[in-house]
């Protein structure tokens, strides 16, 4: 390991917390966490009057802190976070492409695939942070709310998943940025590409309903179906999704290392 990754992961880090959209995530992730369980909890009022094929609507939904603690995971999870996270990597990558700035790193003294890992470790640690937050927040709250309980850890479980989750988002965008150099390429590619990936996925599983079990298979390793491998938090999780978002983190990861290998920065 180069005796400056260190020093590089924190340069990178003050980087991309000194960003708006760093700062935006971790407002963001804390407020949420909060919102998700004064949520549950005006929805406990509402579920009582509320029934689904003759069954209260109340007795599906986990009016409890493992269950506050879910419902924030998913508000994290939803649409905002995801974003802010893209547009950290994207910024930390391509806006330095496109701003000319990225040949400074290139021209040092170290390997460039330090380069690409002192930039994972600040992203990774961005998202680490917004969860812990998340956790923290709906934690504090949802025990204020509905008092302690036991049997949390399959929520922990999903707080974890996340960050495994974030990280194969991180090395997506990484990777596309390295191709793109532009924040706004990068995010808007991205999401038509998993716009796609859903509707495939949608796809496949019509046909899996149909008894053709190979397009089971072939959805469960779709990038898509990989990055939500977090949201099966409240039961048993699924290998398929598993092994396709460890396959994604490593074929983006390399790709991008071996990507801004070869690049030719002017």
């Amino acid at each position: 390991m180069p005796p400056q990754l260190l020093k590089m992961i924190r340069a990178e880090i003050r980087a991309v917390f000194g960003r708006s959209s760093g700062r935006a995530a971790l407002v963001i992730a804390a407020v949420l966490g909060i919102i998700a369980v004064f949520g549950l909890y005006r929805a406990a009022d509402l579920a009582q009057e509320v029934q689904a094929n003759g069954v209260p609507a109340a007795s599906q939904i986990e009016f409890n802190l493992r269950g506050a603690l879910g419902w924030a995971l998913q508000f994290r999870n939803f649409f905002v976070l995801p974003l802010l996270l893209t547009l950290a990597s994207a910024g930390s990558l391509g806006g330095e492409l496109a701003g000319n700035t990225f040949r400074e790193l290139l021209v040092r003294p170290v390997p460039r695939w330090s380069v690409v890992i002192a930039k994972l470790g600040a992203l990774m640690t961005l998202s680490a942070a917004s969860l812990g937050l998340t956790l923290a927040t709906s934690l504090v709250a949802g025990a204020a709310v509905f008092g302690m309980a036991e049997g949390l850890g399959d929520a922990f479980a999903g707080y974890a998943a996340t960050l495994l989750c974030d990280l194969g988002l991180i090395c997506m965008t990484l990777l596309v940025s390295s191709f793109l150099r532009s924040v706004g390429g990068v995010v808007v590619g991205l999401a038509l590409y998993l716009m796609a990936d859903r509707l495939l996925g949608l796809g496949l599983g019509l046909l899996s309903s149909f008894g053709k079990e190979w397009a089971g298979t072939v959805r469960d390793y779709l990038p898509g179906n990989a990055l939500s491998f977090w949201s099966d938090w409240d039961g048993t999780f699924d290998g398929g999704k598993a092994a396709g978002l460890v396959g994604l983190i490593v074929v983006c990861l390399v790709a991008t290392i071996v990507r801004v290998h070869k690049m030719d920065v002017p």
